[in-house]
């Protein structure tokens, strides 16, 4: 479970980041297809797209159960991490990149000096939060058979013959692996609500 998390959450982030970019700086196309693709995914259930991943394209290429997961996981959450740094960006004032483009910076120095650094600092506290919701999202893909946490519970609750020892640890360990990072969250936001200068 920690695993596909983190591998997802760091392919989300990178997915996120690049769509992000595109829908600030990219030409209208660009924007466009970007949009199109982040109103899709939050449209539609992550379940159903982990179906799409697997089943669906196992016609054309049979993904292993692993990588479908990884990728539904990544993909579903990129597009809600894309929103997370889009408005990021967005919310660094004007002035601030006016007066570095004044000072001879270019679009590419004015990104990464003085957008980028504030924008990460808004957006590292929701993408927190984001990781706490992927860690417990991954418990879907024992649908994909993948056998993670909530899919080693259900087989160990299957030879117990009950859910209430096997369901009350994978309640503890989710919060055990949830519970400090939305505290850590909670306190990021606190500190770092609004950008500096």
């Amino acid at each position: 479970t920690i695993v596909l998390s983190c591998l997802s959450m760091g392919l989300a982030v990178a997915i996120g980041v690049a769509i992000a970019t595109g829908r600030v700086y990219g030409g209208r196309l660009a924007r466009a297809t970007l949009t199109a693709y982040v109103e899709l995914i939050r449209g539609t259930p992550i379940l159903l797209q982990l179906f799409v991943l697997y089943y669906g394209l196992a016609a054309a290429v049979r993904l292993p159960a692993f990588v479908a997961a990884l990728l539904g996981l990544a993909l579903n959450y990129a597009a809600y991490e894309s929103e997370i740094y889009r408005s990021a960006l967005e919310a660094i004032p004007v002035g601030q990149l006016e007066a570095a483009r004044t000072l001879g910076l270019s679009e590419r120095q004015v990104l990464a000096l003085v957008r980028a650094p504030q924008a990460f600092r808004l957006a590292l506290a929701p993408m927190t939060n984001d990781f706490v919701a992927l860690l417990k999202d991954s418990s879907l893909v024992s649908v994909l058979t993948v056998v993670e946490l909530t899919k080693q519970t259900q087989i160990f609750a299957t030879n117990l013959g009950s859910w209430v020892i096997p369901g009350s640890l994978c309640a503890a360990l989710y919060l055990v692996m949830s519970l400090p990072l939305a505290v850590l969250a909670r306190r990021l936001e606190q500190r770092w609500r609004t950008p500096q200068g």
